[in-house]
């Protein structure tokens, strides 16, 4: 998947986004992870202010398909 069809479904923690991604692939709805906290850490330094600045992105064409996917998991709780 090349960036310029990737949209951002999430930003924020780790966690959560370790969470969301999880919920995407059992629907399964491919999803790229990126973590620029732990990217800069293995280029040797880190990047202030990124330890929250983890995104879940998905392909432009499944972003509808996305969202209702997370709010059905998220109404069910």
């Amino acid at each position: 998947m090349k960036d310029s069809y990737l949209k951002t479904i999430y930003s924020g923690s780790f966690v959560n986004a370790q969470h969301i991604a999880g919920i995407l692939e059992e629907g399964e709805i491919h999803c790229v992870i990126e973590d620029e906290f732990h990217s800069s850490m293995m280029a040797g330094w880190a990047a202030p202010g990124t330890e929250n600045s983890v995104r879940v992105m998905v392909a432009k064409d499944d972003l509808e398909k996305a969202i209702q996917t997370i709010k059905s998991v998220k109404d069910t709780n």
